[in-house]
This record gives structure tokens, sequence and C-alpha cells, in this order.
């Protein structure tokens, strides 16, 4: 059984692996303003956190995960491999195929249901 839920953006604790390229990501942005809470969200799905800084780094991974073919993503022209992988290239093997790929979608939908904007 998966688990969603949100944390407040602390920059120290959280990181935005889906913002950058950068192999160990980038410190999440806090909010500017004190009134205003900037949320990070999480779900825990197929033994594999999902950490997201922005609602719509959320959608963007629903739709990767919509699709069930997805080509290589392999580039050229980089030097250190490692840095220039994308975040849906360092998912752990199989989680976009069949019944995990399904149970993936069912956390991303509750996500967006219980904090999405509508």
């Amino acid at each position: 059984m998966s688990k969603v839920w949100r944390e407040i953006a602390d920059p120290r604790k959280h990181t935005d692996y889906m913002g950058s390229r950068n192999e160990g990501g980038i410190p999440v942005e806090a909010s500017r303003d004190n009134l205003i809470e900037k949320w990070v969200y999480f779900a825990d799905v197929c033994n594999f956190v999902f950490q997201f800084a922005s609602m719509e780094q959320v959608l963007e991974c629903k739709s990767y995960f919509l699709k069930s073919i997805h080509p290589s993503s392999k580039e050229s022209g980089h030097e250190y491999e490692h840095y220039w992988h994308p975040w849906y290239s360092k998912l752990p093997k199989g989680i976009n195929s069949g019944a995990k790929r399904v149970k993936v979608l069912k956390s991303l939908d509750q996500i967006i249901s219980n904090w999405g904007n509508p």
C-alpha cells in the first residue's frame, strides 16, 4: 500500500531531484514570505519514495507514467555520464511498467486530489 504526505519546504532537509540534472539534486527553495507556505510532496510506493518540490513536478511525473512506452534517454555529448541523466532515468528498474506503474499513478492522483489546485 502506498503512502502520500506533504511537508513544509525546508532547504536543509528537502532536495529537488527533478529541477536539475545534478546527480544529488539541489536544495528546494523556501517560501520568500512567512505567510505563504511552500510544500514538498511525497509518495512512498513500491519501496521507492518520490519527492516533488512543486505540484508541477507531480503533474510532470504523472504525464511520464501515463505513457507505457518511453524513448531512449541516452543523450550524446556529455563527458560525465552520471551528471546529465534526467530524473526519470534514475528511477528503480521496473517501476514504470505493469502493476507498479498503476500503483504510482494512483499515488500521484492522490497527491493531486488532496493538494492540487483546481
